[in-house]
């Protein structure tokens, strides 16, 4: 195995869970909503329609509000929309498919004890909320593991990545499409087989964080696992997506097949991703197994039997490592805090600057206004403004401060109900 690389983390990074009703014999049963429950919901979005955003209504998932959106999801099957931090709830009449389809937040996933205790208390959540027991389906599941110091730019994408062909019921997995995509420059990664029943990306998380998600919790969570950024600055994520198409058919050897029932997912997750990145050492008959593969290019025409890399041997091993229930709710808190802060200063300085440029239009500045000045302004004009709307500036400043910290006791509440399951 290779000095140079570490895996800094692995998890579940996104889950998403269709609802059933059940009949009584305990099978997933098509039934509408009762019409009570749509003339609820109907309400809830005609305030969000009214309001053209999004509304709090008086559901809570473990103390925080839910917020209906003014639009619903899908192309039309989803006629509801409701979501919180933790998820977005999906609700159809009932009629074609399941009732409603919950997306757990990467944030949610990564700061929960361990799967189960994720998954338990969303179902909790939904079944109190239809007010019957449900059955639970594993709609689709993205497993990942993070890397650093891999030097992902030696690769040769086309020659280094091969796939085994799996049949498992009605399909067959067998053309691997591969998609290179770069960041100027420089190569932030692969997507293997877009769209399809499982796929594969490849990808400069460091890079991700920093010019999409913001979600620099994960950075808390490597240190947290040896990663120095300073000798490796770039960690790259493995992600595996399986959608329900492969979910149902997967078969991995005697250990299961299919996964239907979400309450099975978890002790699932280990071969659920030998499945796809293959097994250490390789499969039962001894050669080397898994959807895709990084190989070492040797003289054998069967690129199948081509040598693993030392870096995939420790993705592979990725979920073997012993599993430890971490609360990492307090400090993916904070580092939502700083940046939310982050983020005001960044948009109160682009005002300011457009208020300057602005200003020196007219003629009034020589067009060398700065920040000192703008601030003057600003102080000269908001009481201006606040009299015009009738609101004082310390009122809202203490009303915000309250709903702040009403948020923070919601989420020290949820922490102590976590410590006591």
């Amino acid at each position: 195995m290779s000095t140079t690389t570490q895996l800094v983390a692995r998890g579940v990074d996104t889950l998403v869970l269709n609802f059933y009703y059940l009949d009584e014999h305990g099978k997933p049963l098509r039934q509408p909503i009762p019409e009570e429950l749509k003339e609820q919901l109907d309400a809830w979005k005609q305030a969000a329609i009214v309001a053209e955003e999004p509304v709090p209504i008086p559901l809570t998932f473990e103390g925080v509000p839910l917020h209906m959106y003014p639009n619903g999801a899908g192309r039309g099957q989803w006629r509801w929309l409701l979501r919180c931090d933790s998820f977005n709830l999906l609700i159809s009449m009932g009629r074609l498919n399941g009732i409603a389809q919950v997306r757990l937040s990467s944030e949610y996933l990564w700061s929960s004890l361990n799967l189960d205790n994720a998954f338990l208390r969303v179902e909790m959540f939904v079944s109190e909320f239809f007010k019957r027991r449900l059955f639970t389906q594993v709609s689709e599941v993205h497993l990942c593991a993070d890397v650093a110091g891999w030097d992902v730019e030696t690769i040769d994408q086309r020659k280094e990545f091969v796939s085994r062909s799996r049949k498992r019921g009605m399909y067959e997995v067998t053309d691997l499409h591969i998609e290179d995509f770069s960041y100027g420059l420089k190569r932030s990664g692969f997507l293997f087989s877009r769209g399809g029943p499982i796929s594969c990306v490849i990808y400069d998380k460091t890079r991700e964080i920093v010019q999409q998600s913001q979600k620099w919790w994960m950075h808390d969570i490597w240190h947290g696992n040896g990663w120095n950024d300073e000798t490796h600055p770039v960690v790259w994520r493995v992600e595996f997506r399986f959608r329900r198409d492969v979910l149902r058919e997967i078969s991995v050897e005697d250990e299961f097949h299919g996964i239907n029932d979400a309450f099975h997912l978890a002790e699932h997750i280990e071969a659920l991703w030998a499945y796809a990145a293959g097994h250490e050492g390789g499969g039962s008959d001894g050669l080397p197994d898994g959807w895709l593969r990084y190989v070492i290019p040797g003289n054998d025409s069967n690129r199948s039997r081509w040598e693993t890399q030392p870096v995939w041997c420790l993705v592979q091993g990725a979920f073997h490592l012993p599993t430890e229930d971490v609360d990492r709710s307090a400090v993916i808190r904070e580092r939502k805090r700083q940046a939310n802060i982050e983020r005001a200063t960044a948009a109160t300085v682009g005002y300011l600057s457009s208020m300057a440029a602005w200003l020196g239009q007219d003629g009034s500045r020589d067009g060398d206004a700065d920040l000192l000045y703008m601030l003057h302004w600003l102080r000269e004009r908001t009481p201006v403004y606040l009299n015009k709307v009738g609101r004082k500036f310390a009122e809202d400043v203490e009303k915000k401060r309250v709903r702040f910290e009403q948020y923070r006791e919601e989420e020290q509440a949820k922490e102590t109900k976590m410590a006591s399951q």
